[in-house]
């Protein structure tokens, strides 16, 4: 059903688009000089001293309890002690009463720098995560009430972490009302002892990224105090990060909304182990480096201009930056020669009078179990039988019998969708003809092309990822032994179909390998 000269002559313009790829790359934006007062420290001792105060008076400080109020208004008080205008920003998050803590100070020039911390605990007593963090937090607070700012300086301290970064969603809905916010620095797991994974974390909840000049901006505040430079994903990893976004913690919901937002954290992207959570735990010339850095980041950002964010979409490669428009160009250039084999297919099962119409329902019907999962668990979420977006939060404590039942619910509810559903759909168990027949091959291949179009119009990365599925599993239904009259060339055995619909998959089973390492 292929007509080969007409796919390879469509692989013509993906080879216009990778030689338009090659001279895409651009220079990395340049770091910001870094600059601090060498007097001017940030004292991890005292930082430790406020962390064990926090974990002995409120051990327990989960969204909405007293303990996570009482911290608020300690907070409050040290803030409007060291000289900051303080506001408390109450709301409501899970049928839970929460509040921000925003301690604000003018400067001279217009422009907001924003250090965020999560107050709120997902554990108890979790000392290196949010009490480290609110230490850290007071203990900036302290350094920063001796010095002259030359923008306005915002100390927020958010609730609701632990629901999904509800606080820090709610930053974003009011932070930018007075002035721009030229940078966010976002600051989790400072007592950690060790990190599993980069101690920067850029990554947004959709296929943007944060600033370059943000980050190597604060990764030369990090080598000035830990000796090293933080690590960055590889070429692959970060791909995978842009096609399924996930953008775990803070920043990713503060990216998300359009600020320039960068999260420093001691553990990496994920919160240490509960059982790495206790006070004994607490490394506290680490935590005073880490604040530091923090430190270093944010005076940078006050005394110059803001950093060169670059594109909002880009793969950082060699060195250099590769913008996410021409990796999209790209992507659509691959995704044509699929397409145009598939159309050219269905014209010739038209001209020879092949059923395909009756087949288009017996191939979408393949997608009923997966949308009544969706459809299932949307309506669990709504319900709040079960944690919503607003109220997942890595590092919780892991599901019980009860998400279990609900999960095999769900399964329930797709399978009988397909059972129920799918008979309605396509008329009965039966097929609409021989499934081997060119109607059938045709109607699959067009529809897969058409979808892998239309994930590029959602997200340009995940259908790079999934041309490789599209055009081997096109070739594994297209591909026809020699059309009548002629005696060259045959069609596929069934051992070479199957390793094309299993080479298809290897690039999702890598997207969901790469999550769960």
């Amino acid at each position: 059903m292929i007509e080969p000269r007409l796919y390879r002559s469509a692989f013509i313009p993906a080879l216009l688009a990778l030689v338009l790829v090659m001279f895409s790359f651009e220079r990395q934006p340049s770091a910001l000089p870094q600059g601090l007062a060498a007097d001017v420290l940030f004292d991890g001792d005292a930082a430790n001293a406020t962390l064990r105060g926090i974990v002995e008076r409120h051990p327990d400080r989960r969204p909405g309890t007293p303990g996570d109020a009482a911290v608020a208004r300690q907070v409050a008080e040290v803030l409007s002690g060291e000289g900051f205008e303080t506001r408390l920003d109450s709301f409501d998050s899970g049928g839970r009463a929460l509040v921000n803590v925003l301690g604000r100070r003018p400067g001279a020039a217009r422009g907001q720098i924003v250090v965020m911390a999560a107050r709120d605990a997902s554990t108890v007593p979790d000392a290196t995560s949010s009490a480290a963090d609110t230490a850290a937090l007071l203990e900036l607070a302290r350094v920063l009430s001796n010095r002259a700012s030359t923008k306005t300086l915002v100390l927020a301290s958010v609730d609701g972490s632990a629901l999904g970064e509800a606080g820090a969603r709610r930053l974003a809905q009011t932070i930018g009302d007075r002035e721009p916010v030229d940078g966010v620095l976002v600051i989790s797991n400072l007592g950690a002892s060790q990190a599993r994974g980069p101690l920067l974390v850029e990554w947004s909840r959709d296929a943007s990224r944060g600033s370059i000049g943000l980050r190597r901006t604060a990764a030369g505040a990090l080598r000035q105090e830990l000796g090293v430079l933080p690590g960055q994903e590889g070429a692959i990893g970060q791909l995978i990060r842009l096609a399924a976004p996930v953008g775990v913690g803070g920043q990713g919901v503060l990216l998300e909304q359009g600020f320039e937002a960068i999260r420093l954290s001691g553990s990496g992207e994920l919160p240490p182990a509960p059982a790495d959570r206790g006070p004994a735990n607490v490394e506290v010339e680490r935590l005073g480096d880490l604040g530091r850095a923090a430190l270093r980041t944010l005076a940078t950002l006050d005394s110059a201009q803001a950093a060169e964010p670059g594109p909002p979409s880009y793969l950082v490669l060699a060195r250099q930056v590769l913008p996410g428009w021409s990796i999209s160009v790209l992507a659509l250039a691959l995704i044509l020669p699929a397409l145009v084999a598939s159309v050219d297919a269905f014209a010739r099962a038209r001209r020879r009078r092949e059923r395909v119409g009756r087949w288009w329902g017996w191939v979408l019907a393949g997608a009923i179990p997966f949308a009544a999962a969706f459809a299932v668990a949307w309506l669990l979420g709504l319900t709040g039988a079960v944690p919503g977006d607003a109220e997942a939060s890595p590092g919780s404590e892991p599901p019980g019998p009860a998400a279990a039942a609900l999960l095999a619910l769900t399964l329930l509810c797709a399978i009988l969708a397909w059972l129920l559903g799918r008979s309605r759909l396509v008329g009965g168990r039966r097929t609409p003809g021989e499934i081997s027949s060119p109607g059938a091959a045709c109607a699959t291949a067009l529809v897969l092309s058409l979808l892998t179009l239309l994930t590029w119009v959602a997200n340009p990365f995940a259908a790079l990822l999934l041309i490789p599925t599209v055009h081997l599993w096109m070739l594994a239904v297209l591909w026809r032994g020699p059309r009548q009259g002629r005696t060259s060339g045959t069609g596929p055995t069934l051992a070479v179909r199957t390793a094309l619909i299993l080479g298809g998959l290897v690039g999702p089973a890598g997207v969901i390998a790469f999550y769960m390492q």
